[in-house]
């Protein structure tokens, strides 16, 4: 799988949890507490492998640099986002409107990337660039997301 369908599958596996996340109420907080985890280290570990492997690459180049900078930036303000919305109560207001800018934010952000940022890069890349970049990631993001991941507190009570 290419670069711009292994991130693409990330943007729609992101889209649906923040769907499910959108129609849940403060009420239903284990729920929302388990699809915000779930959210939270997946763009966590998104945004980073995406950095590593398809960013680095393209900031370099004059024509691809600015819109590189901009998406980095974007990350950088929906990690703090995500980080701000871990501080917060699941079942009060203030998180669900916080959870809305940020799913404002990450919409944004991954339709520039699919409409514009990813045109521009096919333009750079060759089809095998892409196809290693695509497995880069997907080799990346498992090794991130697994480093990452909370120690299982059932597991460490076994041990």
């Amino acid at each position: 799988m290419n670069i711009y369908d292994r991130i693409k599958q990330d943007h729609d596996h992101a889209r649906e949890v923040m769907k499910k996340l959108k129609e849940t109420t403060a009420r239903a907080e284990k729920t929302r507490h388990k699809l915000f985890d779930e959210f939270k280290l997946d763009m966590w570990a998104h945004h980073k492998v995406e950095e590593a492997v398809f960013y680095s690459f393209l900031r370099d180049d004059t024509k691809m640099s600015d819109d590189s900078y901009e998406a980095l930036n974007e990350h950088h303000v929906a990690n703090g986002l995500l980080e701000e919305l871990d501080t917060f109560p699941v079942g009060s207001d203030e998180w669900g409107v916080k959870f809305g800018a940020l799913s404002e934010l990450i919409e944004h952000h991954m339709d520039e990337e699919e409409k514009d940022f990813f045109p521009k890069a096919r333009k750079l890349l060759s089809k095998e660039q892409a196809d290693l970049m695509g497995k880069r990631f997907d080799a990346r993001k498992k090794v991130v997301l697994a480093a990452i991941m909370p120690i299982d507190e059932d597991e460490l009570k076994a041990a």
